[in-house]
């Protein structure tokens, strides 16, 4: 959806070049990254707020306008003002349905078919399926989600952590060993076009990662 609006990439650009950190390049995309979103946050509030209230707005605008133009003729001024108003409430729509594909996660169907009724049934699916109402717990069947929430978290801090402090050496072990020709090739420089090629190869409208940006935001970015 923020892909749509006038002059995104280049507000994203600002931002990403006044991001200062020192660390690792894998750290300081991270945090770059975390940044980012931080301030995306805030611009989403300000520019698009609540697509659905907007609507509603424009709505109303237009619904006295015709109230009007059933009593008297509009003036060419107020004529402007509905197309203007029809022309917002496009928009509105559309980017209330690209919002909602996106959390549906449906791909084999296009934006612009008026399909947000359906992409809203499939969001609340998902909810659902996703969700873990019952859990057993200590042997005993519980729908509290605080405690499910606990217990879940807890089975893999138990499950990646280990207890073990001792460790085997593999000193005395010869492993086989590649050849020089192949270091070589396997240290050689990153070609950048070839990595953009890949990222552009990918299916933009795929689940976002753990941090919330989305392939299409990469491809774009």
């Amino acid at each position: 959806m923020w892909l749509k609006a006038k002059g995104f990439l280049d507000k994203v650009k600002s931002w990403w070049e006044n991001y200062h950190f020192q660390e690792t390049p894998s750290y300081i995309l991270a945090k770059k990254l975390t940044a980012l979103k931080s301030d995306l946050e805030k611009w989403n509030k300000t520019n698009f707020g609540n697509i659905t209230a907007k609507k509603q707005h424009l709505w109303s605008k237009l619904y006295a306008l015709d109230v009007k133009e059933d009593n008297q003729p509009l003036t060419e001024e107020e004529k402007l003002e509905k197309a203007t108003f029809h022309a917002e409430l496009e928009k509105e729509a559309l980017l209330e349905e690209i919002s909602w594909r996106q959390k549906s996660r449906v791909l084999y169907l296009k934006e612009g078919d008026s399909n947000t009724r359906f992409f809203h049934k499939m969001v609340n699916s998902n909810r659902r399926n996703n969700c873990i109402e019952n859990l057993m717990i200590d042997g005993a069947l519980s729908s509290n989600q605080d405690r499910i929430a606990n217990h879940i978290e807890q089975f893999y801090m138990n499950l990646y952590s280990e207890q073990q402090e001792q460790h085997p050496f593999l000193d005395v072990l010869n492993f086989p060993r590649i050849s020089g020709d192949n270091v070589d090739w396997l240290e050689r420089p990153f070609e950048e076009a070839k990595i953009f090629e890949v990222i552009k190869e990918f299916n933009g409208d795929k689940s976002p990662r753990l941090d919330g940006f989305s392939m299409d935001f990469f491809q774009a970015c």
